[in-house]
């Protein structure tokens, strides 16, 4: 999550759901380094779809890949997960707060993406840590903030022996492959020197000019 790629491949549900259950544990540990003190449901994980059809294919999916998985942690950590529409995330208030939100939108359109605009700048800045956005290859997020991820190209999570078999389960395949884009709150932006407290008052000069 901490890497940002300048290229991508083709994105699929069944891969980004292996890649948020690899991802998801090691969330929580930087989670809370950044936040010791923050409240449970911040480790908590939503995705967000197009409508009611994709919310139906996306539990199906989910249910298949826990049947799939002996790891109890992951199970857990799939049974925490929230999903909503779009539509209903933009029509309700919330205040919470989530370590992962997962938007899978393959097959909206870019005029209906600019309805959502400012329902996902408000999870990237105040409901989520981290931000992945499933779009069509044709649609591009870096005036937002986003920028491209190539999962395959992962190197921090050993995903890629079980997203083979993820995926040679017809059952549990997608026809409709996306773009992914990511948000990061906590590497998005590198410290600059200026704000680094060794740099502060230039320390090079103490006791050779008078201020």
């Amino acid at each position: 999550m901490t890497k940002h790629s300048a290229t991508h491949s083709d994105i699929t549900l069944p891969l980004l759901i292996e890649y948020v259950d690899a991802l998801m544990p090691s969330l929580a540990i930087q989670n809370n380094t950044a936040a010791p003190n923050q409240s449970q449901h911040s480790k908590e994980l939503l995705w967000a779809v197009q409508d009611k059809n994709t919310h139906s294919a996306l539990t199906s999916a989910l249910k298949s890949h826990m049947n799939n998985q002996d790891n109890r942690t992951a199970t857990d950590d799939a049974q925490k997960s929230q999903i909503s529409t779009v539509l209903e995330l933009n029509q309700q208030q919330t205040t919470k707060r989530y370590a992962l939100a997962c938007f899978w939108l393959p097959t909206l359109s870019s005029e209906l993406l600019q309805h959502y605009i400012p329902l996902i700048m408000r999870y990237r800045d105040l409901y989520a840590a981290h931000l992945l956005i499933a779009l069509d290859n044709s649609i591009d997020l870096n005036a937002y903030g986003f920028t491209p991820f190539d999962i395959l190209n992962e190197q921090s999570l050993d995903i890629n022996n079980n997203i083979q078999v993820e995926q040679a389960d017809s059952s549990y395949s997608s026809a409709t492959p996306a773009k992914l884009w990511q948000f990061n709150l906590y590497d998005y932006k590198k410290l600059p020197n200026w704000l680094n407290a060794d740099y502060w008052a230039n320390p090079e000069n103490w006791d050779k000019n008078r201020w």
